[in-house]
């Protein structure tokens, strides 16, 4: 068989335009020929998608990657930050008064919670144990302080005080033991980060006003959010607190960081 064949692709419109024309010998075109074009249209016509999908692709990485480089870099403490934090002199857990439940954090300024929060690691072993690197945990602290906003409650001050609770519970009753030191780690990180970046209202205010974040998360909408922000923050260059875990440590503290924040919608907090 011997014929014409006519491809037009309207770039315009994404469609593709087959003919046949001109078979020679007079002949008649065939069922068999019907089936071989419609064959070969779709296999160029998916040649052709997935080449612009491919080139598509890449543009949205790239684009992505330079949108998380710069939410990165400003959404990181600054190094100079970081070394003066980890030049203070860290007092005890006794003169914070962190295994009070009566704790109060009313007179302590903002340099002596984050100096509190390193007492707190420092007394559960985690920088020891984990191998975490000290001048990286002070720039990570930092870093979630920053990420917190100017709102009335779920502030950092907040999240400052249920991670004082959480370490009192572990080092008073002794839970420490029985979850093990990387949950523990896990529960710590989880009550610093619980509220991260929280715009002051509820899920049920962002999914009226059909905010992107409502778009994104259709359930536990700010706490994915904030899960999702601590991820950021833990996976960002000079935070990474973690860096020293094995994979499936690793893995193990995702999964309990999830679990713990996002239970924190009281929607689902019973379950």
């Amino acid at each position: 068989m011997k014929c014409w064949v006519v491809l037009i692709y309207y770039y315009i419109y994404k469609s593709f335009t087959f003919q046949l024309v001109n078979k020679f010998d007079e002949l008649l075109f065939t069922k068999n020929d019907e089936n071989f074009v419609e064959a070969f249209a779709i296999f160029c016509g998916m040649g052709i998608h997935n080449t612009h999908m491919y080139e598509k692709a890449i543009t949205a990485m790239a684009k992505q990657s330079v949108t998380l480089d710069v939410l990165s870099y400003h959404a990181s403490a600054s190094i100079d930050d970081a070394q003066r934090l980890r030049t203070l002199r860290i007092p005890s857990s006794v003169h914070f008064r962190l295994h009070e439940l009566d704790f109060d954090d009313i007179d302590m300024s903002d340099d002596e919670t984050l100096s509190a929060c390193l007492r707190m690691f420092l007394d559960l072993d985690f920088v020891e144990r984990f191998h975490i690197d000290y001048g990286v945990l002070c720039r990570w602290l930092l870093s979630v302080k920053k990420n917190y906003r100017n709102v009335t409650y779920h502030n950092w001050r907040h999240a400052f005080n249920v991670a004082q609770m959480m370490f009192a519970i572990l080092t008073e009753t002794q839970w420490w033991k029985i979850f093990g030191e990387l949950e523990c780690l896990a529960l710590i990180i989880g009550c610093l980060c619980h509220d991260l970046d929280h715009r002051g209202t509820n899920n049920s205010f962002q999914i009226k006003a059909s905010s992107p974040l409502a778009q994104l998360y259709s359930t536990s909408t700010m706490e994915h959010h904030h899960f999702d922000q601590c991820l950021m923050i833990l996976n960002s260059p000079g935070n990474q607190i973690l860096a020293n875990l094995s994979s499936d440590d690793y893995e193990k503290v995702v999964k309990v960081l999830e679990d713990a924040i996002l239970s924190t919608d009281l929607a689902v907090y019973f379950r």
